[in-house]
């Protein structure tokens, strides 16, 4: 994992990359008819859990892809879900 970061670095597209905590430490917070609603963790029936983030920043969906066969690769099993981010104009 630390070439592919390293790689990822060296390549001038790696951002961030974080691994979370555990759900004992986290909450989830709902709005439904107006009202909030917090649950705190751990929540033990998670189908769909994020363990972690990397951000890229790279020149299209497919190097995206390609970074992402290259991690899960090295994790063995599992999924990666990737995204893109709203582009915000500079302020000026």
């Amino acid at each position: 994992m630390g070439k592919l970061i390293g790689d990822m670095a060296k390549a001038g597209v790696l951002l961030a990359v974080e691994g979370c905590l555990t759900s004992r430490y986290g909450a989830r917070v709902r709005i439904e008819s107006g009202k909030h609603t917090v649950t705190d963790g751990p929540f033990p029936e998670t189908k769909e859990l994020i363990a972690g983030l990397c951000m890229l920043q790279v020149k299209s969906k497919a190097e995206a892809l390609e970074w992402t066969k290259r991690f899960l690769s090295i994790v063995g099993e599992g999924e990666s879900e990737v995204r893109q981010l709203h582009d915000v104009p500079a302020a000026g």
